[in-house]
């Protein structure tokens, strides 16, 4: 991913409501090694729900803001599958999280989409690991290629839909 000013990051954020205007971003924001990265994840310290994925395409930087919703106890038996890394994993390491939708529209703008994603943010590790199967004609470095090209291209889509705003119909 190519490296991004602050400001860039900040004004990504295409679901942002006016009253929120304010985009945290995390301590380590200068240590990012933007070369080694699909996308730039973090939460928001302050109010532990409200998380943010930034990612480029195009040479232009979309990003969204989410807010998880709770895990419950009773999915403690059940494995549940990441939507941007497609990782199995426990129940409490993947949480659903929902963006609303952005609108000049008061009435539309509860309108979300909604996602599950790992917890803590770090697809990006998932998909570097070595592959615990693989084909006999492929690479490992192919392998880990492709799912990073798969993972950016759902995320690119689940950005795009909460940007795109319907059509007013009266």
């Amino acid at each position: 991913m190519r490296p991004m000013t602050r400001d860039e990051v900040r004004g990504a954020i295409v679901n942002l409501d006016p009253a929120e205007k304010r985009v945290r971003l995390p301590a380590w924001f200068d240590d990012v090694s933007w070369h080694e990265i699909d996308y730039l994840g973090w939460r928001d310290l302050r109010a532990p729900k409200r998380a943010y994925l930034v990612t480029a395409t195009d040479d232009q930087a979309f990003g969204v803001l989410l807010r998880q919703a709770p895990n419950h106890a009773f999915l403690a038996s059940r494995a549940m599958m990441c939507d941007l890394c497609r990782s199995s994993r426990r129940f409490n390491e993947v949480s659903l999280f929902t963006a609303q939708r952005s609108s000049r529209d008061k009435r539309r703008r509860l309108s979300a989409r909604g996602l599950h994603l790992c917890t803590d943010l770090d697809c990006m590790a998932i998909i570097r690991s070595k592959p615990v199967r693989q084909s006999i004609d492929s690479s490992v470095e192919d392998a880990i290629k492709e799912r990073s090209e798969g993972l950016r291209s759902r995320m690119i889509a689940f950005i795009r839909s909460v940007a795109e705003v319907e059509p007013t119909t009266l």
